[in-house]
């Protein structure tokens, strides 16, 4: 009976205007709010780490990684948010209890989001290494793309549910935009653009993740594709970034998906060549392209194409069976050593500018060789 009174006594005492037994519970509440965090991140990295530390799985362990905090968080501002509900707040003069419960509930949206973002990440993380294991490196272009359109899309939907839980009606305000909504639809059309010309990326595939391409002056080697931009890696590690839009009005050369790859050079011999002696030139450099392990065989020629200023020019036309740039560069050096030992073995001269002059003398009317 005793005990039966002095909770009603306690239930009718008023502190800061709210029941006293209200103020404890939700002062109980808030402090589980804190402790639950604790316990989430707890469980988290003891238990479900330990167990995927274990498994083969890849994606338990990004679980582990990425969720925590945000569930973390979402389980905190709950808890807070029944604390307010119980504290019955005062509404007038002024709507404490409105301020705090749309401002926990925006919290809670934005904490989900972040819950959302964690296990878009997951997925990414899943998408990239299964992508990873295919020969075809679009995969590697489509799984950024689609990770941040997931996370534009879940922001987007957050956003509307804020500002409708705020009171504001979306359609009013978009409404409301007129000139504004036009001046914004006009400067949203680079991003429209851009958007369409990464759309070519993937239904052309004018190239992928790696690639070695050139387009409007730029090389380098094709880092990441985007919405709006995609990154290029010079070769002396600029980056550059360059419009999506470009894509749709710009050649691209792509190096990467070339076969084989040229060369191209002209040899100048000395006047001093006789004719018999170029002849055994051009069959012994002929002889050299067909017997070159790296020189492809499908075409190539040696020709003697040019009586020059100072050579009798040689000209060599042929492709090799690699486009590294690296095994490319060894082949045309190796090349160009044997016909180096050719010129010798031979017997010839490699031609240099020279010039020979004729001076006449007005006294004699002879003419003299210099």
């Amino acid at each position: 009976m005793d005990s039966q009174l002095d909770l009603g006594i306690l239930s009718e005492q008023i502190l800061w205007g709210v029941s006293v037994w209200k103020l404890g519970a939700a002062l109980v509440i808030i402090f589980l709010g804190f402790l639950s965090r604790r316990i989430i991140t707890g469980i988290f990295n003891g238990i479900i780490k330990r167990r995927a530390d274990k498994s083969k799985n890849q994606w338990d362990d990004d679980i582990a990684r990425y969720v925590p905090r945000p569930l973390a968080l979402v389980a905190q501002i709950i808890l807070w948010h029944g604390a307010v509900l119980l504290l019955d707040l005062p509404t007038e003069p002024l709507d404490i209890r409105g301020y705090i419960y749309n401002g926990l509930s925006a919290a809670v949206a934005i904490g989900l989001v972040w819950v959302g973002f964690a296990l878009i990440e997951v997925l990414g993380n899943g998408m990239s290494r299964r992508a990873a294991g295919t020969e075809s490196k679009i995969d590697d272009l489509l799984v950024p793309m689609l990770r941040k359109s997931l996370k534009l899309f879940l922001a987007i939907i957050a956003g509307v549910w804020i500002i409708q839980n705020l009171g504001y009606s979306v359609t009013s305000i978009v409404a409301s935009l007129g000139i504004g909504g036009l001046a914004l639809a006009l400067a949203a059309q680079d991003t429209v653009s851009n958007f369409f010309g990464s759309v070519v990326v993937f239904t052309d595939k004018p190239f992928q993740v790696g690639d070695w391409v050139e387009l409007d002056g730029v090389e380098g080697t094709i880092e990441e594709v985007g919405f709006r931009t995609t990154r290029i890696r010079q070769f002396d590690k600029a980056m550059v970034v360059i419009p999506n839009k470009m894509f749709t009005t710009t050649p691209i050369r792509n190096y990467s998906q070339r076969s084989i790859r040229r060369i191209k050079m002209t040899v100048g011999l000395s006047y001093e060549t006789s004719s018999s002696k170029m002849q055994d030139f051009l069959a012994g450099a002929r002889k050299l392209l067909e017997e070159h392990p790296v020189i492809d065989q499908n075409f190539h020629f040696v020709h003697f194409v040019e009586f020059a200023d100072s050579s009798l020019n040689v000209q060599f036309y042929c492709f090799t069976s690699t486009s590294v740039w690296v095994e490319w560069l060894k082949a045309r050096e190796n090349l160009m050593l044997q016909i180096m030992d050719l010129v010798e073995e031979l017997g010839l001269e490699m031609a240099f500018p020279t010039r020979t002059v004729y001076l006449r003398d007005e006294k004699w009317g002879e003419e003299v060789t210099v």
